[in-house]
């Protein structure tokens, strides 16, 4: 029995992985620190607080704020403890935590290269899994999303369960004459499955990814046991794989069955047992709970869900042949958009060459270590990132970073028998391969500039609005928005980033895109009294009735029972989003066709002559503009030129920002509602405004 507990020799290597891991994590934290100086602008923090970098990251300030849905998710939970031991301010928090996780990633890496082939290896794969630009850049200061955790547990589950297998597998794919490495698990030898288990079922209150990743590493290591392992050690690998089972499906009840399993199976009796080495009915076991929980079921069908979400189509078409469409949001996510095989491998290494030189040698490593299988999800997901968008890119830097390390190891190890010329070529192999990374992203993570998302004008204003809006208000803000209003303003957004399906998008932009306030005022009325869900009541309508009615909101005067305060938002920030704003708020529900308006943003110094209402860059031909708006504060200089057909020109002097707008953008509710007098009956006659902060931002109250 004492021998159950005893350490096993997988532990006694943890003076240097302690060293490396502390290496890893340095660098990962140290690389994105490079950008802290760049946060030195007073625009970039209001009161103090930094500005998020990511609209996501708002979602979970706001749950730790107590608002919205996120309020019992640990990345919300963790912001609150952490701000309630430290009373740091949210944002400050959120600010530094991505870099914190992405140094835990590097540590998660740089075990799958040290279990494959040691310390050297694993630096690289540390450094590569955490240094390429679709991983670094969705990590940097401030920004504080999922993505800071759907690498870094999937990388520890996968490593978890690599180790527990590789204790009982060869290590070749093919069966060698040499004596089998005995195989006896101790009590700490059966926790690797475990803790892989309850980190997989923990990990999914994080992101439901993680799930998925654990269920797919699981039947990699049934594969594995049952293709590598010998006749002595396949049942005391399967005893480990339904602890993990155990542990991952139940939460803190499946974790503590699976430690009474340990117990059980350690007793001398159980032991004994004639059924206990039995490999039939292990695989029956093992069968029996996968099937009880669905897992085969459900990693199928969440793999085919994830397919479709990311797919781009340019309706949601409802339920009934007749009834509205709606227009598709992915194809406007950035993140979502399809890339090329060029972009992929600048997402990845910078370097199409080593790019693929990387997936190479990934692939002899592979046939070398069977272990490595374990890593095939990840090559998938970063391939399929040409048709889903370019963030599932994240996933191959550990693919790339082992496969370039390992490939030298293993000629150093052909040719080279001195092992302190293996040392040394080992450090030097690492340097050069990282070398080789950061010649490629170097310069571009320097020159990068911090993103903040928004204004500190903009960020000013929800929060002195949201000391006056009732709890139970909706604001109407653009979706990118929706977040960053929850947390500052401290009330719900109509629209934010986990809701902006085309039966959302559709009332919200249409209420920004007519040129007609009392249509704007209307929709947003008739929404409010349908619970802010009005395609529930568009549902049981024709696309050809839904038209109608919202068009009829511009003609006929409704009258709409009491509801909770409604708000609207309109900004300076808007302009560069009104190409795909505009564009839903044109959609036609029975057509399923949108408008897109031009809109162009002045990228260069320009003259302008006032008299005759011409615009001139350097080295292009004077354009006679429609009319022109240029704005300071409390002042608008402006004047149409009726004779003109021109685009309209929008100076905001304050910030140095320009616009070209046509005629579309320009009567628009987006812009007017920016722009114009709100004390003018046209606007005041629907709209109240409850905070000026022109011309970067108003809020108004629908009346």
């Amino acid at each position: 029995m004492r021998q159950d507990f005893q350490k096993p020799a997988w532990m006694n290597d943890w003076k240097v992985f302690l060293l490396f891991s502390f290496i890893a994590f340095a660098f990962a934290f140290g690389l994105r620190c490079l950008d802290l100086p760049k946060w030195d602008n007073p625009n970039f923090m209001v009161n103090g607080e930094y500005i998020m970098g990511t609209h996501d990251a708002y979602y979970w300030l706001a749950g730790a704020k107590g608002v919205g849905s996120a309020i019992g998710n640990p990345m919300s939970g963790l912001i609150r403890f952490l701000g309630s031991v430290t009373g740091a301010q949210y944002g400050n928090i959120a600010f530094w935590l991505p870099a914190v996780f992405a140094g835990f990633c590097a540590i998660a890496a740089f075990a799958w290269g040290m279990l494959v082939a040691g310390p050297w290896v694993g630096l690289v794969g540390a450094v590569y899994a955490t240094s390429i630009p679709a991983y670094y850049f969705r990590t940097r200061l401030s920004y504080y999303d999922t993505d800071v955790v759907t690498l870094f547990f999937p990388l520890l589950i996968s490593v978890l369960l690599a180790r527990w297998v590789s204790l009982g597998i060869r290590d070749s794919w093919l069966p060698k004459k040499t004596k089998e490495v005995e195989f006896k698990p101790t009590v700490w030898g059966y926790c690797l499955p475990v803790v892989a288990g309850a980190l997989t079922s923990y990990g999914s209150l994080w992101h439901a990814n993680v799930l998925t990743f654990g269920q797919l590493s699981i039947f990699v290591a049934f594969g594995l046991t049952l293709f590598c392992g010998t006749q002595k050690s396949r049942p005391d690998l399967l005893r480990g794989l339904i602890l993990f089972l155990v542990s991952s499906l139940a939460g803190l009840f499946g974790v503590a069955a699976a430690l009474l399993l340990i117990l059980i199976f350690t007793l001398p009796s159980v032991k004994d047992h004639k059924l206990y080495r039995n490999l039939y009915v292990l695989l029956a076991f093992f069968v029996a709970i996968a099937a009880l929980n669905g897992m085969g079921q459900t990693l199928v069908s969440t793999i085919l869900i994830k397919i479709s979400s990311y797919l781009k189509p340019v309706s949601d078409v409802a339920s009934t042949v007749s009834g509205p469409q709606y227009p598709g949001i992915t194809q406007s996510v950035i993140e979502a958009q399809n890339v090329s095989f060029d972009i992929l491998f600048s997402n990845l290494t910078g370097s199409e060459v080593l790019g693929w030189f990387g997936f190479a040698t990934f692939f002899f490593a592979l046939f070398m270590r069977p272990l490595l299988v374990f890593l095939l999800p990840f090559v998938a997901v970063t391939f399929a990132s040409v048709y889903m968008g370019g963030r599932f890119s994240m996933f191959g830097g550990i693919v790339l970073g082992i496969g370039l390390s390992f490939v030298i190891y293993w000629l150093i190890n052909q040719f080279i028998i001195n092992k302190k010329q293996k040392m040394f070529l080992g450090l030097v192999q690492s340097v050069v391969i990282i070398a080789i990374l950061f010649s490629n992203l170097y310069t571009m993570y320097i020159q990068a500039p911090p993103t903040p998302i928004m204004g500190p004008a903009h960020v000013k204003a929800l929060i002195e609005s949201g000391k006056n809006m009732p709890k139970d208000s909706t604001v109407w803000t653009w979706w990118d928005w929706g977040y960053a209003t929850m947390y500052y303003a401290g009330v719900n957004s109509f629209a934010n980033g986990g809701n902006h399906y085309g039966t959302v998008l559709f009332p919200l932009s249409f209420a920004y895109a007519t040129p007609s306030f009392l249509q704007s005022n209307q929709v947003i009325k008739f929404s409010a009294v349908n619970g802010n869900n009005p395609a529930a009541v568009w549902g049981k309508m024709s696309g050809k009735e839904v038209q109608e009615l919202v068009q009829s909101f511009g003609s006929v005067r409704y009258e709409f029972p009491n509801t909770a305060k409604q708000y609207i938002v309109v900004s300076w920030e808007n302009i560069r989003l009104a190409y795909w704003i505009l564009y839903y708020g044109s959609w036609n529900v029975r057509t399923a066709i949108g408008v897109h308006p031009n809109v162009l943003a002045i990228n260069s110094a320009f003259d302008f002559n006032y008299e005759e209402g011409l615009f001139t860059t350097k080295g292009d031909s004077p354009l006679k503009v429609s009319s022109y708006d240029f704005l300071k504060s409390n002042q608008r200089l402006t004047r149409a030129f009726s004779r003109s057909v021109g685009p309209h020109l929008l100076f905001n002097e304050a910030i140095s920002q320009g616009f070209l707008v046509d005629s579309f953008a320009y009567s628009s509710m987006l812009i007017r509602l920016l722009l114009d007098d709100p004390t003018s009956p046209d606007i005041a006659n629907y709209f109240k405004i409850t905070y000026e902060g022109y011309p970067s931002v108003r809020v108004y109250e629908v009346i």
